[in-house]
């Protein structure tokens, strides 16, 4: 199992109600599996990130240290919304192609 380093650690603290939280697997994994209530609690925990902080989950994405396979499809959906508001429109394409490639198999 993956273990989150102090960044992850801290981007958790900032999305979860809890001193301490649980984590297990990925960031984005933990969060979506023990904190959340549906795709609009998501969405707002994301809101409560700097630009700094969503440009680290989606690089950690990109890079394949976040799986957004991992968690529920609305939750990847919200996520890759929050980047498409938020971050470089190269970023927010670059992640959405990686994302759609992995659930499509690659096939149009």
């Amino acid at each position: 199992m993956k273990k989150l380093n102090r960044k992850d650690m801290k981007i958790l603290r900032k999305l979860t109600p809890c001193p301490e939280p649980e984590a297990s697997g990925g960031l984005l994994t933990s969060i979506s599996s023990y904190y959340i209530t549906d795709r609009e609690d998501f969405q707002s925990r994301l809101e409560k990130l700097s630009d700094k902080d969503l440009k680290y989950l989606a690089e950690r994405a990109m890079d394949g240290s976040e799986c957004l396979l991992c968690i529920a499809p609305e939750c990847a959906e919200t996520f890759l919304d929050a980047v498409e508001r938020r971050l470089a429109k190269e970023t927010a394409g670059r992640l959405r192609e990686i994302f759609e490639s992995s659930t499509t198999g690659g096939q149009e």
